[in-house]
C-alpha cells in the first residue's frame, strides 16, 4: 500500500510510463548486444560487452531520473552535479562487471546467480546515489525494511532476467528477459521511493554546483535520445547479423547437402543432425534419422567396434579412417569409410562423422582383382590363376594319391577364321568356345585361356588316364560343332595334348611343358585329335629346338646354299631355266633335309630373312646365265603376307640387274585362301613388274577353278605325287591329262614335277605338256656346276 500510494499520489504517471518504456528499450538493447558478445571472441567480445553495459547502465540512470522528475515531494528539488554524474557511472561499471561474471562459464548456474546479484546491486547503488544527489529544503528519511525489500527484489529479478539471456536465446526469450530486468529496475525504484519520507525544513547553504529540474530534464532527454539511437543501432546490427547468420546457415546447408559424403552430427551416439547424402545411404528421411542412435544404422558386424569407440571418444576421433558396414536401403549392407572430428554444436561438445560410400571403390577393386586373375575376353581364369589352382590340385593329389591331368588345347583353323571375321568376330568366337568348354568340364575342373587360341584344363580327382581321354574326346566333339558368329557358320577344331601326374611330372611347369609337347605332336599328326605325352616326344622336341637354334645361325655362318634343278621343254628337250632349291649343310649333321628345316623356318619366322636371301642370291647368280633362261624361286606364305613384297622384289631386281621377265615366282594355293583379295592385289603388283607367276603343287590342298579365273597366273605346276602315281594308277594319269588340257584351254603353261621314269615322260609328251623337271632329266646342281654346264653348252637330251 505504501508503494502503491507513492506511485499514484506522488508521481506523474505519464513520466512513469516514459521511464518504464525507456528502461525496457535499454534492457532489450543490452541483451541483444550481449548475445552478439557471446557469439564472438577476443577484443571484439569486450567491445560488445561494453556496449551492452553502457546501454543497460545509461538506460537505468535515465529511467531513475525520469522517475525522479515524475516525483512530487511538495518542495522544490535540485540535484548536485557531481553526485549525479557518479550515479551515472556506477550502473555502467556494475553492469560491465556483472556481464563479465555471467559470461565466464557459460552453461553453469553460479555465473548467472553471481552476475544477477552484481547487476541488482549496481542498480540499487545507482538509485541511492541518485537520491543522495537530491537537494531540497528538508530531511530525507528511509524505511529500512522497504529499502531492503527493494534491493532483494532487484537482485532476484536480475538473476531471473539473465537466466533467459544465454548466447543461443531466441528473440522471445530475450524480450522476456528484457521485461524481467525492467521490472527489476522499476520495482527497486518505486519500492525505494515508497521508503522515503521528507521532513520539511530550511534549504541548506550551497557548497557545491547543483542543477535544477529543468536542465536535468534536458540532460535526461538527451540521454533518452542516446538510448533510443543506441537501441536503433543495436536493432540494425542485430538484423544485419541475423541476416548474415541465416545466409551463412543456408550456404552451409547447401554445402553439406551437395557433398557426396554423408555427414552425421551426434552427441554420445544420439544423432543431432544429418545431411541428405547420409540419408540416401541409409534410405531414410532426415526426420527419421535425427534423434536415433548411430548404432541403428550400422551392421551387426561393425556395431561392436563403433560401440567400443563411443565409450572411448579419443578412439572415435582418430585421424585414421576406419571401414564399417552401414545398413543401406532395404537392409542391404553398404561398405563405408568413417572419419570423426570433435566440434561445438549448440554450445556443447559434439562429434561430426564423415561417412564415405565405398561401394564404387569396392566394385572397382573387385574388378581389378578379377582382371588380374581372369582373361578379359572370355572371363576364364588366366595363366596366373590357372597355375595357382593347378598347384593346389597337385598338392591335393600328393596327399590323396589321386591322379591329376592337364590338357593343353589349341584351336585348329582359328587364324583363318580370325582373318575372315576380323578381330571382333574372332573375340566372339573365343567367347563361344569358352562357354562350350565350361559346359563340358566338371565343376572341380579348371578351364583357363593361356593366350591367343590356347586353352588349358586341369582335371583333378579322377581316374587317369581314362578320365583325361574321355574329357578330351568330349572337348573335341563339342568344338567340332559349327559356331554361329553374326549369322556366319564357322567350323573349327581343336588339338589336345595331355600330361598326367605323377607319371609325366610332379610339378606344374613340368606337366604343362609335357602337355604342350604332346599338343605339338597332335597338331603335326593331322590336328583335331588328342595325344598323350610320351618321353620320346620330349627328346624329339629338344632336338627340334636345337635344330632351330642352329638354323638361326646358319645364314650368318654361310651354311645355306642354293641348288638349281633344270627345267626342260618336253617336246624339244631344250633347257628353259632352273628352279632354285634351298640346301643346308650343317657342320655336324651334314645335309639337313628341306622337309625338316623349311617347316621349322616357317614356324619360327626365320623364313623371312632366309627367303629374302634366297631370292636375292638366285637373281644375282642367274644374271650370268644365258638371256633366255629363267630362274624360278618359291615364295613362302609368311613372305607373301609382307605388305612390301612387290617393293622388295623390285629392289632386288634393280640391285642384281636381272630382267623381271627372267624371274618366275612360285606360290602355293594355301596362301590364296587366308585373304583372297589381299593376295590378288599383291599378285597383280608383281605382274605389273613383269615377273611371271606360277601356281605350285596344283591339284592338292584347296584347288579351285575360281583361282585360275581370278588370279594372274602364267603357269601351273602339276604336283609330283600325281606324276609319280601315273605309271600305275589310271586315275592319277587321268588327272595329269586333265590338268594339261585345262592349262591349254586357259592359256597357261604347264610344268610337271618329279619326272623320274621314261614312261612318265612319255605320258607328258603324249599330252603335249610344256615343261618337265625331275631326276630323270637332271638333278639339282650347285651354282658353280650350273655355270660349268652352261659354259660347255652340254644340255641333256630327252631322247634321240
Amino acid at each position: 500500500m505504501y508503494i502503491l500510494g507513492c506511485l499514484v499520489q506522488q508521481h506523474d504517471l505519464r513520466l512513469v510510463a516514459l521511464a518504464f518504456l525507456v528502461c525496457l528499450m535499454a534492457c532489450f538493447t543490452a541483451l541483444n548486444l550481449l548475445s552478439r558478445a557471446q557469439a564472438t571472441e577476443g577484443g571484439l567480445r569486450l567491445a560488445w560487452l561494453f556496449g551492452a553495459a553502457f546501454a543497460f547502465g545509461s538506460g537505468v540512470w535515465t529511467t531513475h531520473f525520469v522517475a525522479e522528475l515524475a516525483y512530487r515531494p511538495g518542495v522544490p528539488v535540485e540535484y548536485a552535479v557531481g553526485d549525479t554524474l557518479i550515479s551515472a557511472a556506477v550502473p555502467i561499471a556494475g553492469a560491465m562487471l556483472a556481464l563479465l561474471i555471467f559470461g565466464a562459464r557459460p552453461g553453469r548456474a553460479w555465473p548467472v546467480a553471481a552476475g544477477g546479484v552484481v547487476l541488482g546491486g549496481a542498480v540499487a547503488g545507482m538509485h541511492f546515489l541518485g537520491m543522495g544527489a537530491m537537494r531540497l529544503p528538508g530531511t530525507i528519511l528511509f524505511n529500512p525494511l522497504l529499502v531492503a525489500a527493494s534491493v532483494v527484489s532487484a537482485m532476484a529479478l536480475s538473476v531471473l532476467g539473465l537466466s533467459r539471456s544465454d548466447g543461443e536465446a531466441k528473440l522471445a526469450d530475450r524480450l522476456l528477459g528484457a521485461v524481467t530486468l525492467t521490472l527489476a529496475v522499476c520495482t527497486l525504484h518505486f519500492t525505494a521511493m515508497a521508503a522515503v519520507t521528507v521532513l520539511p525544513g530550511t534549504l541548506p547553504a550551497r557548497h557545491e554546483d547543483v542543477i535544477s529540474a529543468g536542465p536535468l530534464a534536458i540532460t535526461v532527454a538527451t540521454a533518452s535520445l542516446a538510448i533510443l539511437m543506441l537501441s536503433l543501432f543495436g536493432a540494425l546490427v542485430d538484423q544485419h547479423l541475423a541476416t548474415r547468420v541465416a545466409r551463412e546457415g543456408k550456404r552451409l546447408r547447401q554445402l553439406t547437402a551437395s557433398t557426396f559424403e554423408g555427414l552425421v552430427i551426434h552427441r554420445e551416439g544420439i544423432v543431432l543432425d544429418v545431411n541428405e547424402a547420409f540419408c540416401r545411404m541409409v534410405g531414410q528421411a532426415p526426420d527419421a534419422v535425427r534423434g536415433r542412435h548411430v548404432l541403428d544404422f550400422v551392421q551387426p558386424g561393425s556395431a561392436a567396434e563403433i560401440a567400443e569407440r563411443l565409450k572411448t571418444p579419443e578412439r572415435l576421433r582418430s585421424p585414421v579412417p576406419i571401414e564399417i558396414a552401414l545398413t543401406g536401403a532395404g537392409g542391404v549392407p553398404l561398405p563405408a569409410e568413417l572419419l570423426c572430428r570433435q566440434i561445438e554444436y549448440n554450445g556443447a561438445d559434439a562429434v561430426v562423422a564423415s561417412v564415405r560410400d565405398l561401394s564404387d571403390r569396392k566394385r572397382a577393386e573387385e574388378q581389378i582383382r578379377h582382371l588380374a586373375h581372369h582373361d578379359a575376353v572370355t572371363g576364364l581364369p588366366n595363366r596366373f590363376l590357372f597355375n595357382d589352382r593347378f598347384v593346389q590340385a597337385l598338392e591335393l593329389a600328393e596327399r590323396t594319391g589321386a591322379g591329376v591331368a592337364v590338357l593343353c588345347l589349341d584351336l585348329d583353323r582359328f587364324k583363318f577364321v580370325n582373318d575372315l571375321l576380323g578381330h571382333e568376330g574372332g573375340d566372339r568366337l573365343l567367347v563361344e568356345v569358352a562357354e562350350r568348354l565350361r559346359a563340358t568340364v566338371r565343376g572341380v575342373d579348371t578351364v583357363a585361356r593361356l593366350g591367343g587360341d590356347e586353352f588349358a584344363v586341369a582335371q583333378p580327382l579322377a581316374d587317369q588316364p581314362q578320365s583325361a581321354a574321355a574329357l578330351a574326346s568330349r572337348l573335341i566333339e563339342a568344338l567340332a560343332r559349327p559356331f554361329d558368329i553374326d549369322g556366319q557358320h564357322v567350323q573349327i577344331g581343336v588339338s589336345i595334348g595331355i600330361a598326367i601326374s605323377p607319371t609325366d611330372g610332379r610339378t606344374g611347369p613340368k606337366l604343362l611343358k609335357n602337355a604342350d609337347t604332346a599338343l605339338y605332336r597332335a597338331k603335326a599328326e593331322g590336328r583335331n585329335r588328342l595325344c598323350f605325352f610320351e618321353p620320346e616326344m620330349d627328346l624329339r622336341l629338344q632336338g627340334r629346338r636345337a635344330l632351330e637354334q642352329d638354323l638361326r645361325q646358319a645364314l650368318s655362318r654361310g651354311e645355306l646354299a642354293l641348288n638349281y634343278q633344270p627345267l626342260f621343254d618336253c617336246r624339244s628337250g631344250e633347257l628353259e631355266g632352273f628352279e632354285a632349291l634351298l640346301r643346308w649343310t650343317h657342320p655336324v649333321r651334314g645335309q639337313v633335309s628341306p622337309a625338316e628345316f623349311i617347316p621349322l623356318a616357317e614356324e619360327s619366322g626365320l623364313i623371312l630373312p632366309i627367303g629374302r636371301w634366297a631370292l636375292e642370291t638366285a637373281c644375282a647368280e642367274a644374271v650370268a646365265w644365258q638371256d633366255r633362261l629363267r630362274v624360278a624361286v618359291n615364295l613362302s606364305p609368311a613372305q607373301f603376307k609382307q605388305q612390301d613384297l612387290p617393293v622388295m622384289v623390285a629392289e632386288i631386281l634393280a640391285r642384281t640387274g636381272l630382267p623381271a621377265r627372267r624371274l618366275e615366282l612360285e606360290v602355293t594355293e594355301g596362301l590364296l585362301i587366308d585373304n583372297t583379295e589381299r593376295a590378288l592385289g599383291i599378285l597383280r603388283e608383281l605382274k605389273d613388274l613383269g615377273v611371271r607367276i606360277s601356281l605350285d603343287d596344283f591339284g592338292t590342298g584347296y584347288s579351285s577353278l575360281s583361282y585360275l579365273r581370278r588370279f594372274p597366273f602364267d603357269k601351273l605346276k602339276i604336283d609330283k605325287s600325281f606324276v609319280k602315281a601315273s605309271d600305275e594308277d589310271a586315275e592319277a594319269a587321268a588327272i595329269v591329262s586333265t590338268i594339261i588340257a585345262m592349262g591349254y584351254n586357259l592359256g597357261l603353261s604347264i610344268t610337271a614335277e618329279g619326272v623320274e621314269t621314261q614312261s612318265q615322260l612319255d605320258l607328258l609328251r603324249s599330252q603335249a605338256c610344256h615343261q618337265a623337271q625331275g631326276f630323270l632329266l637332271g638333278r639339282p646342281l650347285p651354282a658353280r656346276e650350273v655355270s660349268e654346264m652352261l659354259s660347255r653348252r652340254a644340255e641333256p637330251a630327252i631322247a634321240a
